[in-house]
């Protein structure tokens, strides 16, 4: 991943496409909390989720709408929202951000839930008025679609309204200073979809899976030794790539030497008991 001018590295990568519109939704407050504590990040087209961060961290913003209209076209819906889930799989720490559901009414009875979309204060008296859309959606069928996204091993963030879970998402992207310090992090790295374009694709694709290597990186490595095959025989040599350093080589060394273990993780009391979001 690029630096800038003074050779800081995003430690943040957010799609284009999240910045666009008038509307202030959580990335859009979330930026602004990056600018104020100089937080460095860069905007770009994200194949693969909306928001990437250190360590795998991958994020995907939906807002209630766009969960009720993947039920109510479903014919066409559902199977993207399952393409782009199956893709956030990709990252080690795959989350969805479901933006203002904590802010919905439920109405089981009539079969429908109420969405908020604007909140007003009464002049000269101490009383908000909210607005609110009905959506003819059961909310058991609401509930069964954020039920099957946590069953594939992504985790949920439930956000109240844009600002709210812009301060979750700062939570998990940077979180507290003693987290931004630790030794070892890997930058965000942005991945392609498999098996969606080229050939040349497919192999930027596979050498990008290298600890510290982006596309960018995998494809200067491709240019210069020609094949994936060659890229990994001569991995001595990938200094030669501006970016690269030892540190990124020992870590992709690392990955190609390691003995393969499946380690089996015992869950602890605390997690027995307690539902992660």
């Amino acid at each position: 991943m690029q630096s800038d001018l003074f050779g800081n590295v995003p430690e943040i990568v957010i799609d284009v496409h999240e910045t666009g519109g008038k509307g202030k939704n959580a990335v859009k407050h979330l930026i602004s909390m990056l600018d104020k504590e100089q937080i460095t990040y860069s905007i770009q087209k994200i194949p693969i989720g909306d928001i990437l961060g250190t360590d795998g961290v991958a994020i995907e913003r939906k807002t209630v709408n766009d969960l009720v209209n993947t039920l109510k076209g479903s014919a066409a819906g559902v199977p993207r929202l399952t393409k782009q889930l199956d893709a956030l799989l990709q990252y080690d720490q795959p989350y969805v951000l479901i933006e203002n559901i904590m802010a919905i009414r439920r109405d089981p009875l009539k079969g429908c839930i109420y969405i908020p979309f604007s909140t007003k204060q009464t002049k000269g008296r101490p009383y908000f008025v909210t607005m609110e859309r009905a959506s003819y959606i059961h909310p058991n069928s609401l509930d069964a679609l954020i039920e099957s996204i946590s069953e594939r091993g992504i985790q949920v963030i439930r956000g109240y309204n844009a600002l709210h879970s812009a301060g979750l998402l700062y939570g998990i992207l940077v979180g507290d200073n003693e987290k931004r310090k630790q030794a070892g992090q890997r930058l965000p790295v942005i991945r392609t979809r498999k098996g969606l374009e080229s050939m040349s694709d497919e192999q930027e694709f596979f050498i990008a899976g290298f600890p510290g290597i982006n596309v960018v990186r995998a494809r200067s490595l491709l240019e210069r030794f020609g094949s994936p095959h060659e890229a990994i025989l001569q991995i001595d040599d990938w200094g030669r790539i501006p970016g690269i350093g030892p540190k990124t080589i020992a870590s992709a060394k690392k990955v190609l030497f390691s003995n393969y273990q499946i380690i089996e993780s015992q869950p602890s009391e605390m997690e027995d008991e307690s539902v992660e979001l």
